[in-house]
């Protein structure tokens, strides 16, 4: 029996994963479990001649509802985990976007609205995402619709929504989150040690982003505020965790998946 699936069959098996693993609730660890033995069994069924599509059918959307309502899914304390970290996040992010573009006057009252409509918004983006992927060319991680849907609709919320209750946020603590954001992302990428410039440059971003606000607190430093500083700091934090993964031992980076 072959070790690897026929490309017709591996892209069959890829969508019905996709699709079974991004339903919004479903236990990831009994998904996982569950598709290994369907992949073990078109294996077996491919050693005999079977094709993916023979085997289970031409309608693969209603084997993935059939094994995604079979499959146990978040119990209540699951679901208020996830709001409240969804909650927390999408709050800190909105309120770290607006100090980026407007200064530290913050509306945290119109921020902690919004941080609870956008969690909502990306879950209906992303579970229409995952019903299209057997229609769709390629197979494509859902995640690129986080991206897209706070990029295109955080912006125009935020401009609409009234903004109030505002508060004065303070500088020093400005400066201690955003280079202490930085260097955790730096140290991440470097934990990681993936040796990609790609992955680097995406790790690098977000370092930068959490930095800019940060050091426009420090306005004292000669040489570093101005049009250089975001070029400066990407290409900076790009090439300290290039270096950095370099250097680190082995034994303190991440363990690779097989």
């Amino acid at each position: 029996m072959g070790a690897t699936l026929l490309p017709r069959n591996q892209d069959y098996f890829d969508r019905l994963k996709t699709y079974v693993t991004e339903a919004i609730g479903v236990d990831t660890t009994a998904a996982v479990d569950m598709l290994a033995e369907i992949h073990a069994d078109l294996l077996q069924a491919q050693a005999d001649g079977i094709d993916a599509v023979d085997y289970f059918g031409q309608d693969p959307k209603t084997i993935g509802d059939q094994l995604v309502k079979n499959l146990p899914h978040w119990k209540r304390k699951s679901w208020v985990l996830y709001a409240t970290v969804a909650w927390l996040l999408s709050f800190f992010f909105i309120t770290w976007r607006h100090i980026s573009l407007h200064g530290r006057l913050v509306p945290l009252g119109s921020a902690a609205v919004l941080a609870a409509a956008l969690p909502i918004l990306v879950l209906v983006a992303m579970e229409m995402f995952r019903r299209g992927v057997f229609h769709r060319r390629k197979v494509r991680d859902a995640s690129i619709v986080l991206i897209v849907v706070v990029q295109l609709v955080l912006q125009p919320l935020s401009d609409l929504m009234p903004k109030f209750g505002r508060v004065w946020v303070p500088k020093p603590l400005i400066i201690v989150i955003g280079l202490g954001l930085m260097f955790l992302l730096l140290g991440l990428g470097m934990w990681l040690g993936m040796h990609s410039w790609f992955i680097a440059g995406m790790i690098a971003i977000f370092a930068t982003l959490f930095a800019v606000p940060a050091i426009d607190m420090l306005d004292n430093l000669p040489g570093i505020s101005g049009q250089l500083l975001i070029p400066s700091l990407f290409v900076g934090n790009i090439l300290l965790i290039r270096i950095g993964e370099t250097l680190l031992p082995k034994k303190w980076q991440a363990p690779e998946t097989k």
